[in-house]
């Protein structure tokens, strides 16, 4: 890997596998080689893997343009080859990133998420859990509220970050579903996931999770938890947004 030279043009490699997005972005070097400037690639998503090869193609070249903006802004020149051509520009809309945590203790269980826009503002909100529950499923029926949140705004492009490595996991592929309890909740969050256009998921540490995690715990005792319903969707008991300063 090398630095960009300025005002040479880049050249953007981008290709789709069967469960796999990639991209290598090159430029000519003064002897006419191509040096490589970047590489980058990800999995597909469960919802991805339907695509059709020309869509994976275009998912490509969005994620690409995504994570390697700051390349093409710092190259903005048109070349000469370019004189005679329509130009157009297409900007494309950053994700929102989706922080969530679903504590579940003796004296109840609460949900939180902290939203944080493509602008940068950041939407904290907290809901109490009347169920007495295992962590697990107070994980899962969070993601499941701040799911239908996501979908009831119409914002369908998100980066969703949790500290529970089960849960993240199972939504992957990577790890099996094994528990009958978490089945339901399993399944509606993937159905929640294919309703959104451009879903990531990844695993973070608790101290990564610190806000999220601060708000579930507040709402899981605000509230003692009712008995066990057995219902498989969350309840909420009380909704409250909480700011954060």
């Amino acid at each position: 890997m090398v630095s960009p030279m300025p005002r040479k043009p880049l050249i953007l490699y981008i290709a789709a596998l069967e469960r796999l997005i990639g991209a290598l972005l090159v430029q000519e070097n003064s002897e006419g080689k191509e040096n490589s400037l970047y590489y980058l690639s990800r999995m597909m998503m469960p919802n991805e893997l339907k695509y059709s090869p020309t869509e994976k193609l275009c998912l490509a070249l969005v994620f690409s343009i995504q994570k390697l903006k700051h390349y093409f802004q710092a190259h903005v020149e048109l070349t000469d080859e370019l004189l005679d051509e329509d130009a157009m520009v297409v900007e494309v809309p950053l994700p929102w990133k989706m922080y969530f945590d679903g504590p579940a203790h003796c004296e109840g269980a609460g949900a939180g998420v902290v939203f944080i826009t493509s602008q940068e503002e950041v939407f904290p909100y907290s809901f109490t859990l009347t169920q007495c529950c295992s962590n697990n499923v107070a994980e899962y029926q969070a993601l499941v509220l701040w799911l239908k949140m996501a979908v009831d705004m119409k914002q369908l492009q998100l980066h969703i970050f949790g500290d529970s490595e089960l849960l993240i996991n199972q939504l992957l592929g990577s790890y099996e579903v094994k528990k009958p309890e978490l089945h339901c909740y399993h399944d509606y969050a993937q159905k929640l996931i294919r309703w959104l256009s451009d879903v990531t998921l990844q695993h973070v540490p608790r101290k990564e999770n610190k806000k999220a995690d601060a708000l579930a715990a507040l709402a899981s005792i605000l509230t003692l938890p009712r008995p066990n319903t057995n219902h498989y969707l969350p309840i909420m008991d009380s909704t409250t947004r909480w700011g954060w300063g």
